[in-house]
């Protein structure tokens, strides 16, 4: 299924810490895109995402490393059916103040069933060109469980919103770094790193995942920011 990154999964909410309807994303101007006539401008940094207002990320589902092939009629159906549920106790909640770094933040957890899980943000970026991601996260973390941000490279932006197959992956995608990895109790403080793009890279999709060890606390993520770091 193809879907525009105007369409967004990020959802705000409907009730205090419960996730909400979807919300629409807005495309940012890219100097490493040139859209052709007609064309949307895909999102790029530099980005800042908060949750308080008009969104600025597009987030979509991912379950594992890929997505089943359209020919695979057992394991596709297994896959739209956890998705579903990954959608379902995922998105925008409402923070206490004295605890968060405003009224609201993206929440999502395990699933029984799953090592693997997290959101993706498809970002148009520059090749060899350094970018800071940072973010705030809120987590209780069991042992042998953790979360974190990791970045997927693709050598064009694609119009795609949904976690890609196999087959596509291995046609378009140019690397794969770890970024921001976190265990045990994290009470808002900043997080960051750096990365290089490579030569090839004209997108990244910003992958917040929660994997290993099960439990329904939900991991919290506010105040995230992606910016090109200039020499």
């Amino acid at each position: 299924m193809l879907a525009l990154l105007l369409l967004g999964a990020c959802r705000q909410e409907d009730h205090p810490g419960e996730p909400g309807p979807r919300r629409e994303g807005t495309p940012v101007a890219s100097s490493a895109y040139a859209p052709e006539p007609g064309q949307p401008v895909p999102p790029a940094p530099p980005l800042r995402e908060d949750f308080e207002g008009q969104p600025r990320l597009s987030l979509f589902p991912r379950i594992g490393d890929y997505r089943p092939e359209n020919e695979d009629e057992v394991g596709l159906p297994f896959w739209n059916s956890y998705i579903e549920h990954v959608v379902r106790t995922s998105g925008v909640v409402e923070v206490p103040i004295p605890l968060g770094q405003g009224g609201r933040a993206f929440s999502f957890r395990s699933v029984a069933g799953l090592d693997s899980l997290g959101f993706f943000s498809p970002l148009a970026v520059e090749p060899e060109t350094a970018y800071r991601v940072s973010a705030r996260f809120k987590t209780a973390l069991p042992e042998g469980g953790e979360t974190g941000i990791g970045i997927l490279e693709f050598d064009e932006f694609l119009w795609i919103g949904e976690q890609y197959p196999r087959s596509l992956a291995e046609q378009r995608q140019t690397g794969v770094q770890e970024g921001l990895k976190l265990r045990g109790d994290n009470n808002w403080e900043p997080q960051s790193f750096t990365f290089v793009t490579g030569e090839k890279t004209r997108m990244v999709h910003l992958i917040f995942y929660r994997e290993g060890s099960e439990d329904r606390a939900p991991v919290l993520v506010d105040e995230i920011s992606i910016e090109k770091i200039t020499p």
